[in-house]
């Protein structure tokens, strides 16, 4: 697939990264000669320095020959007239970066139809979602739901003490006979991660990748040694649009909420607009300010700013107040190693949110995609097709490579299952498969014709 991502920003350099670790064909189109620079630095993809909607750098990035442009920079713009440069130039799949709430509203309806925009992601809404999700449920540090709900990916530390700290997945497997409610995907250790078999054994401080089913969620947590709660009083760092976003949802769930914001108009604004939550206007990494607002006493911390550095610093203030549970927006992910150090208990980053968005529309028979902002390994569920090798196969009979791990399946009106050795697949059911990007053809090839 000939693919063109235009803006190289952390949306478009890691949708890129991705695509290009699949080995289509990706030109990245980027106008700020440094970023472009930085990008033909560090991936084996063909970058021009220039404007997305220049006709000449788009006949030179071979826009005919494309099936697919995303258009991701930050300028709305700028992605609505690439993507309709893109449609007149005849490509099937456009996809379109848009923040103005007005865009992607009622009123911008006519405006997407017109320009032929296929898909509309947000990274601030895709953000906040992800968010939300953490907070229902404070012990993970990500949770991806899959197969509407009936599934979902939790990845999480084993602490020191936990039930499941020093044993092997086979014991644990043996224990949980015969009928298996969660699978260990990935493990990562030392910053290496591996797909794990019967043979590997769980040690503290792992970072693993569980597959759960709906009612097992809070169980996998404590035996990770974190039990789970839904967060009650909440405190939000930055009242920009990830945390407004969060503030809103939370304040219809009647959640106690404290924001703190510290330009003083949009203080002002937020406290007309959102009238259960408590809007303070403030520095978020005023120590004082925090004490006074009672961070100690919150369930969650979230700083949602667009200051990596401060929402690291306000995080690590928040935790040594109380130890709560504390998530930070990161935009430079060079600041990923530390977050741990200094407190944060999950990071996010708009970068994945919306590139599982995006992967979920381009990839054919593709439902469900998770991608992970410290790994290569990656979620996807993909449909079986009658004739292919999974076909009426018995999972230990497929022989998959040994990096390919197949988690569940989905069979048509019923419920989800954890996958076993003597699992039969059948044509028009979904699996969910763990494995790394590079390894997507090969696992694909048993599963499609």
């Amino acid at each position: 697939m000939h693919v063109l991502v235009i803006g190289a920003g952390e949306i478009g350099f890691f949708l890129a990264q991705r695509l290009e670790a699949e080995r289509h064909d990706v030109v990245v189109i980027e106008r700020d000669p440094v970023r472009a620079a930085s990008v033909a630095a560090q991936i084996d993809v063909q970058v021009i320095c220039g404007s997305g909607v220049s006709p000449a750098v788009l006949r030179e990035a071979r826009i005919d020959k494309a099936d697919l442009v995303a258009a991701v920079t930050e300028i709305d713009e700028v992605n609505l007239v690439a993507c309709l440069l893109a449609k007149e130039h005849g490509v099937t799949t456009t996809v379109v970066r848009l923040q103005s709430e007005e865009l992607r509203g009622e009123h911008g309806q006519n405006m997407l139809e017109r320009v032929g925009a296929d898909l509309v992601i947000d990274p601030d809404a895709d953000t906040a979602d992800e968010i939300l999700e953490l907070l229902h449920s404070t012990g993970a540090d990500e949770i991806y739901p899959m197969a509407g709900g009936d599934l979902t990916v939790i990845g999480g530390f084993i602490a020191e003490g936990a039930p499941l700290a020093g044993r092997h997945l086979a014991e644990i497997a043996a224990e949980y006979e015969p009928s298996w409610e969660f699978l260990f995907g990935a493990v990562t250790r030392d910053g290496v991660t591996s797909i794990p078999r019967g043979d590997q054994q769980l040690l503290a401080g792992d970072h693993v990748r569980v597959l759960v089913t709906r009612g097992a969620r809070r169980n996998i947590l404590r035996l990770l040694g974190a039990p789970a709660k839904s967060a009650r009083k909440v405190m939000i760092l930055g009242g920009g649009a990830i945390g407004t976003r969060v503030a809103t949802k939370l304040e219809a769930e009647g959640v106690d909420v404290v924001m703190v914001e510290r330009d003083p108009l949009r203080a002002e604004e937020l406290a007309k607009r959102m009238h259960k939550v408590v809007v303070v206007h403030g520095d978020i990494t005023n120590t004082e300010l925090l004490q006074e607002e009672n961070v100690g006493g919150m369930d969650a911390v979230v700083a949602a700013t667009g200051e990596d550095s401060a929402n690291v610093l306000a995080c690590a203030l928040a935790a040594a107040e109380g130890g709560r549970f504390t998530i930070a927006v990161l935009h430079r992910l060079a600041l990923l190693p530390l977050v741990r150090r200094f407190g944060v208990n999950a990071a996010l980053s708009p970068r994945t949110a919306s590139a599982n968005a995006v992967l979920r529309h381009v990839r054919g028979g593709t439902s469900d995609v998770a991608t992970f902002l410290d790994s290569d390994s990656e979620v996807d569920e993909i449909e079986i097709e009658a004739g292919s090798k999974a076909d009426g196969a018995v999972v230990s009979e497929l022989h998959l490579p040994h990096d390919i791990l197949i988690g569940a399946v989905i069979r048509p009106g019923t419920n989800a299952e954890i996958v076993r050795g003597k699992t039969v697949l059948h044509a028009g059911e979904h699996v969910v498969i763990f494995a790394r990007p590079s390894d997507l053809a090969a696992a694909r090839s048993f599963f499609v014709r």
